[in-house]
This record gives C-alpha cells, structure tokens and sequence, in this order.
C-alpha cells in the first residue's frame, strides 16, 4: 500500500482537480479490500490532500477488512461527505459457510452476507450517532446487498434508520 499510495493519491488529485472545475466533488468509498480500512483510506485522503476530495463512508465495509465498524467510522466521519448504511452478518474463519447463498470472505478469512439493518452485526445506532457527533448533516443512503427480497429490505432498512435516527 505504501508504495502504491503515491501513485493513486495523484491519480485521485488530478481528477479531483478537474472535477472541481466542474462543480463535482469527488471521493472515495472504503471498498475493494486495498483501499478499505479506516487508516489507509485516511492516509490516502490525507495524501490527496484537497478541499474537493472526501470520503463515501461506507459503515459496514469496514468490516471486509476486518475492523470493528464503530471505531472505524470515528476514524472515518471528520472526513464523511457521504455516508452509506449497510449491515452483514458475519461469521468466523472456520465456520461454516453455506456455498453460493451471499456469503463472502473478508481479508482475514471471515465471512459477511449482507442483510436488512439492524439485522447484523454492525452497531448502525452507535455509527449514526458518531457520524452525528462529527458534524456529519449529509445524505445517509442505504447500500443493500442482501439475499432477501429487496423491496420488502428497503422497506425494513427505511423503517429500522428512521427508528435509530429518532
């Protein structure tokens, strides 16, 4: 990641630089496992470094790399410009994992199936209030990745956010 850093960071200020000029402010999700966890998403928006570049934090991404979800978004929400909802169920390396039902491996060798939330094991309510606690007053979207019926989610997602957000 070091090594790579540099290059990436430049890559993300040019664009970010030509985005600004067209009023598009651009950032980058805590996703795909290189990128993913709280400190290298922080180094790398840190490394950037412009007013125009923020963070998409994701709440339950930072569980594919392994970390506790609540610490990371407290790493995560000074820099929030977006924020998505997300929870998984999780399993432990060894566990069984039921085959081709959602399940997928985190960088450790876990397992996550995305599901409704409140639902899983990600402490949404605790994530919210630190996000809130940050300063954070943006768009809280919800990123379903469940095996369930997504209307029906959706409708559960809205109704469980609302309910952690009175």
């Amino acid at each position: 990641v070091e090594e790579a850093l540099p290059i990436v960071a430049e890559g993300y200020r040019r664009v970010t630089e030509f985005a600004a000029g067209l009023g598009v402010h651009t950032m980058i999700e805590n996703h795909g496992y290189f990128f993913q966890d709280a400190c290298r998403v922080k180094k790398l928006i840190e490394t950037v470094n412009h007013p125009n570049f923020g963070w998409l934090m994701d709440m339950g991404n930072f569980m594919c790399a392994d970390e506790k979800p609540v610490e990371s978004v407290k790493i995560a929400a000074p820099m929030a410009v977006h924020a998505h909802a997300k929870d998984f169920f999780h399993k432990e390396k060894g566990e069984y994992v039921p085959n081709g039902q959602g399940w997928f491996g985190t960088r450790g060798g876990n397992a996550l199936r995305g599901t409704i939330i409140g639902h899983g094991a990600v402490n949404v309510p605790e994530c919210l209030k630190t996000l809130r606690a940050a300063g954070y007053d943006g768009w809280l979207s919800v990123e379903f990745e469940g095996i369930e019926d997504c209307i029906t989610s959706l409708e559960a997602d809205l109704k469980n956010l609302k309910e952690m957000l009175a």
